[in-house]
């Protein structure tokens, strides 16, 4: 199996048929629709690696180069293992089970380590060939059934690292890895990445339930009476939640508008017309399954609505991705909850998707309202033994305290 790894620079150089038959049922942000949405609308530079034995591809995996690491977060390994976000978690980590001043202590040790080894990551690591989903936080090898998981695995990463060597790229890392694919984690290993645990994402499973009231049932008390507290505010402003069907220029602008608004709250970078061309390459797009939802006032139509959730479904699993809020229009009014929770179960449990794949962040929202947690892991390897070694120690402190911290938090983390 596997004579031939052929290397393909975008996904519209793939045909659909030859892609997706590699995907898994669940896995949207894998698929080819997703990929060359994504690709198209943002200018990502992906290198896709397709391993054929006698014509026939029998497994794959996709990759982001990424040469500017600012320019597109959450794709990038130094803000993976440096950002403020992640120094942030570790710093509370150091703060757990210390002293006050040994805390501080702490910090300003890790502080002054981030600091020069965030530099010299820089400096050895770019450009970037990152295993991973753009804009979709998925990482895997995809292998046909009946195919040798184990021997395509090895192949493509030897691929990888000969395209590396080729094109001077001096860093491959798998971000955003989920799932406990022991193949997967195993071969990596033997190649040299470096394993840390990255975050905790979250899913939601309605079980048996046939009603949104029987879900909140299965809640514990104190939440569960949070909870029906928010639909009653909801109901009792007037607010309602809308599924806009066939949505028009106008509707697309104004989630794209929303988005925007969301991505500055986090300080993320903003381009509100490539949103506006990806939400209306997504919405037709029927192999992704997507649907748009909206907040409105009733009394309201079109484009006027306070808040919107775009969402996919793809083997039974629900993908809630972009959102956004006018807090002006919806006030106090729990709009959040009811969209991107209270609705979602109703839908899951009225004959809907199975369960509800969250993602990760907003980890407290998440859990109280019945979401499990599931370990996200990144993998990293420079192609200079030198750079290895350094960033190796490093790697390896990230791991243990980011292990302790949200291991503590969520307690189904493997340390």
């Amino acid at each position: 199996m596997g004579n031939e790894v052929v290397v393909v620079r975008s996904a519209s150089g793939v045909d659909r048929r030859e892609w997706d038959a590699l995907v898994p049922p669940a896995q949207v942000y894998l698929s080819h629709d997703w990929l060359r949405a994504v690709e198209e609308c943002f200018g990502f530079e992906l290198v896709l690696f397709l391993l054929r034995d006698e014509g026939r591809t029998v497994a794959a995996v996709q990759g982001l180069l990424v040469r500017d690491p600012d320019a597109f977060p959450y794709h990038d390994p130094t803000g993976a293992l440096f950002g403020a976000y992640e120094i942030d978690h570790l710093t509370r980590a150091l703060a757990r089970d210390r002293s006050p001043q040994e805390s501080a202590e702490a910090a300003a040790l890790l502080a002054a380590v981030v600091r020069t080894e965030a530099a010299r990551t820089r400096a050895a690591g770019y450009p970037a060939l990152v295993m991973t989903s753009p804009y979709g936080y998925a990482s895997d090898v995809l292998t046909r059934p009946g195919a040798d998981r184990r021997e395509a695995i090895g192949e493509l990463l030897l691929a990888i690292e000969e395209f590396c060597r080729d094109e001077a790229i001096p860093s491959q890392s798998f971000l955003w890895e989920s799932g406990g694919d022991r193949e997967l984690h195993r071969a990596l290993a033997d190649h040299g990445y470096l394993e840390f645990l990255s975050d905790v994402e979250y899913e939601l499973r309605p079980g048996p339930c046939t009603s949104l009231e029987e879900y909140l049932g299965t809640l514990e008390r104190k939440r569960r009476n949070v909870a029906r507290a928010e639909i009653r505010k909801f109901a009792e402003a007037g607010m309602r939640v809308e599924r806009i069907r066939d949505p028009d220029p106008a509707a697309i602008a104004r989630c794209a508008g929303l988005c925007e608004g969301q991505q500055k709250k986090y300080g993320l970078p903003v381009d509100r017309a490539a949103m506006e061309r990806l939400f209306t390459a997504l919405l037709g797009s029927p192999r992704l399954g997507p649907a748009l939802y909206v907040v409105r006032r009733r009394g309201t139509q079109g484009a006027d609505f306070g808040g919107f959730l775009l969402c996919l479904e793809a083997g039974g699993v629900l993908h809630p991705k972009f959102l956004g809020f006018d807090d002006a229009a919806v006030g106090h009014t729990c709009a959040y909850f009811n969209l991107v929770f209270h609705h979602l179960v109703e839908l899951a449990v009225t004959g809907g998707p199975h369960r509800i794949a969250y993602g990760m962040g907003s980890a407290e929202a998440k859990r109280l309202r019945g979401c499990r947690p599931a370990p996200v892991r990144g993998w990293i390897r420079f192609s200079s033994p030198a750079a290895q070694r350094r960033i190796e120690p490093y790697v390896a402190v990230f791991d243990c305290l980011k292990k302790q911290l949200l291991g503590h938090q969520d307690g189904s983390v493997p340390r």
